[in-house]
């Protein structure tokens, strides 16, 4: 071996490893000093990376957690002043009927009168002045506040407290609205709420349905919603249902296609009758297993088999239907043969207490929107429409209120697959939009499909429900067994239809789509007892007065599914601010009125009860969530203190060593000078 004194190769690597000892001494130091296991981007860049999501989920978390409990607190603030206003309305009740008894002279009733005005100021002034944090409770202004409830952008909740004045508390009306399914497009005018008309449903409104998106009862309560600040009534789209029909078999042949809301599945029959629950549970089975696809859920009764499959729509998305499966003829049930959509409904609820008008500026049949011209009355009072038109709503086909709802827009049906803006889900939206005008809102109720009998064994292919094929139908050997199997066909399906599917009987079942999206049936319809159709649910309207349904456009409100004329029940009990118990019928008046007002704040009171249960279960969750996202980010984030401990005290013998032994080395060439001598 060469003796070589320029370059000491062993120094160099003494040093080396010195410094590598050196480094992870300090990386272990600083882990011990920090309590971190990543300190840099160096450390472990993906682990920081995760790390920092978690760190914005768990702070996120933990803000939404307090959001809550402010809404807790909200609600106690507003219960806490209820519950006060609550013993003024006994105490004027006592004193009502302390008046009404015949021993009190005109005089003794007016003394106690005199403690009522005082009492109603009192209830008045509580009203008043209820708030929390600057924003006042109870005098009806607190209406769609949302509530950042969790981490990320959309987790909310929307909170909205009744109007609970003297001149709101005291008479009993009755409770909403709900239109039939749309016969048609709501165009603009065809329904107009509180005299503002209701802007077209339109395809854009709705997102889900499959096709005639335009008609479903999501387009139709968007339409009705995009004015709900002008009537003061706000549009739901109810769920989309499909009734099937009469069932008594299923043909024995090859399978038949369904499809359901675009999405194709294959429902099969057995060929044999002897078990037609077994065959129903199958068609809704088959269907239920593309229901993250079609948004659509099949069912079946079994106790009345012969009703088919249920086909429903919880968004109340249209819910198509098109295939052999479908057919009047074989088993699936429905009346009519060919591909079809069937639309849900829409209920409209007034906010503002205050009565409600439905009408239509247009010559086209209210049918459209599925509500009926009127003026409906009362607290809450509401309006059940049929089946909104198969045509979308144009502006000025309905009027509510005197107000011109607009029309219909597709894109406020976000369910149905096809026929958007004719769907009730968009009709409601339609009546929404203007909702702040009418003070009536709209909701679009289920769509529902009944099938035709049962009474094929034939396996169902090629059926689609809202674009959705529904297919993997397994075959039974009876009519019960075969509808049962189609059923839970439909209903795996339903994510992707938003139609479910029910049996209803021993030979029918229907199709309901929740959301009031339209149910298009479709592809081949043969043994499903479907026929090729779209179905469009119907329009619920909901106000604190009363609705008059008109149209702004002479045709009618029907393609929203109402008929004119005025909508709500009497109104019975006297107002809080008209109490007056000096004389016996007052007295007696007054009694009605405090029992209804008494009802009212009760009603109030549960409402933020279970707000509070609402909020506090949320912020239970989100406890839970914080505990766990900090566990999973301090398994990625902290320093192991055994595991940094025994590193660090490797890396000091290391360095010990290290420094002996490079001390060795540069001493190495200091030898070669002994051949010198």
């Amino acid at each position: 071996m060469p003796q070589i004194i320029n370059t000491n190769l062993a120094s160099i690597s003494a040093q080396r490893n010195l410094d590598n000892s050196q480094k992870a001494g300090d990386r272990a130091l600083q882990r011990l000093s920090s309590g971190l296991r990543i300190n840099g981007a160096k450390d472990d860049a993906a682990g920081l990376a995760i790390s920092n999501r978690l760190t914005a989920q768990i702070r996120g978390t933990n803000v939404a957690g307090r959001n809550a409990g402010d809404g807790v607190s909200l609600a106690q603030t507003a219960e806490g002043a209820l519950n006060s206003m609550r013993d003024s309305l006994q105490r004027i009740r006592e004193l009502a009927l302390q008046s009404a008894n015949g021993s009190n002279t005109d005089l003794e009733r007016s003394s106690l009168q005199e403690e009522v005005e005082q009492l109603k100021s009192e209830i008045a002034s509580i009203s008043e002045k209820t708030n929390f944090n600057g924003q006042k409770l109870l005098d009806g202004s607190f209406q769609g506040k949302t509530f950042q409830t969790g981490a990320n952008v959309g987790e909310t909740v929307s909170v909205s407290i009744a109007k609970v004045t003297e001149d709101t508390l005291g008479t009993a009306l009755n409770n909403g609205i709900s239109t039939s399914s749309t016969s048609g497009a709501m165009a603009a005018g065809d329904l107009t709420i509180n005299g503002v008309a209701v802007d077209a449903a339109t395809a854009a409104s709705d997102g889900a349905s499959t096709s005639e998106a335009a008609r479903s009862s999501i387009s139709v309560a968007a339409a009705i919603n995009k004015v709900s600040d002008m009537t003061g009534v706000v549009a739901v789209a109810d769920a989309t249902t499909v009734r099937g029909g009469n069932t008594s078999a299923v043909a024995a042949a090859a399978a038949n296609n369904l499809t359901l809301n675009g999405i194709q599945m294959t429902v099969g029959g057995s060929g044999q009758a002897a078990n037609l629950a077994a065959d129903l549970q199958g068609v809704a089975d088959t269907i239920n297993s593309y229901a993250k696809q079609t948004g659509v859920t099949a069912s079946i009764d079994i106790n009345n088999l012969a009703s088919g499959v249920t086909l429903t729509a919880a968004d109340g998305r249209n819910i198509e239907l098109k295939g052999d499966a479908v057919q009047a003829s074989a088993g699936f049930g429905l009346s009519e043969a060919g591909d079809k959509t069937y639309t849900g409904t829409v209920s409209l609820v007034s906010e503002a207490g205050t009565s409600f008008e439905i009408g239509s500026n247009t010559g086209n049949s209210l049918e459209h929107a599925g509500i009926e011209v009127g003026t409906y009355s009362g607290s809450n009072s509401g309006v059940n429409g049929g089946t909104v038109s198969a045509n979308a709503l144009d502006a000025g086909d309905l009027t509510i209120n005197g107000v011109t709802v607009g029309a219909s827009l597709a894109a406020d049906d976000t369910a149905s697959s096809s026929g958007k803006a004719e769907s009730a889900i968009a009709k409601a939206k339609a009546i929404n939009r203007v909702s702040d005008q009418t003070g009536v809102k709209a909701k679009a109720q289920a769509t529902q499909v009944l099938s035709s009998e049962f009474s094929a064994t034939n396996a169902v292919t090629g059926l689609t429900i809202n674009g959705v094929t529904i297919d993997d139908v397994a075959q039974a050997t009876d009519v019960g067994g075969q509808m049962n199997n189609l059923v839970e066909a439909i209903n795996d399906k339903s994510a992707q239809t938003g139609v479910r599917a029910e049996v209803v009987d021993d030979n029918q079942y229907q199709l309901i789509a929740e959301d009031g999206r339209n149910i298009t049936v479709g592809g081949t319809v043969t043994n499903s007892g479907f026929a090729a159709e779209t179905t469009r649910g119907s329009i619920t309207l909901e106000s604190a007065g009363t609705i008059e349904i008109g149209t702004a456009n002479g045709d009618g409100p029907g393609a929203a599914g109402f008929s004119i004329g005025s909508f709500g029940g009497a109104e019975t009990g006297t107002l809080l601010k008209d109490i007056d118990i000096s004389t016996v019928k007052g007295a007696n008046e007054a009694i009605k009125g405090i029992d209804n007002a008494i009802n009212q704040v009760s009603k109030v009171q549960a409402q933020l009860g279970a707000m509070q249960n609402r909020f506090e279960a949320t912020i239970s969750n989100l406890a839970v969530q914080s505990e766990n996202l900090s566990a999973a980010n301090s398994r990625i984030q902290d320093a192991d203190f055994a595991a940094e401990t025994a590193e660090m005290s490797r890396t000091q013998v290391l360095q010990q060593a290290g420094i002996s032994v490079l001390s060795q080395a540069n001493s190495r060439p200091q030898q070669a000078l002994s051949l010198l001598q």
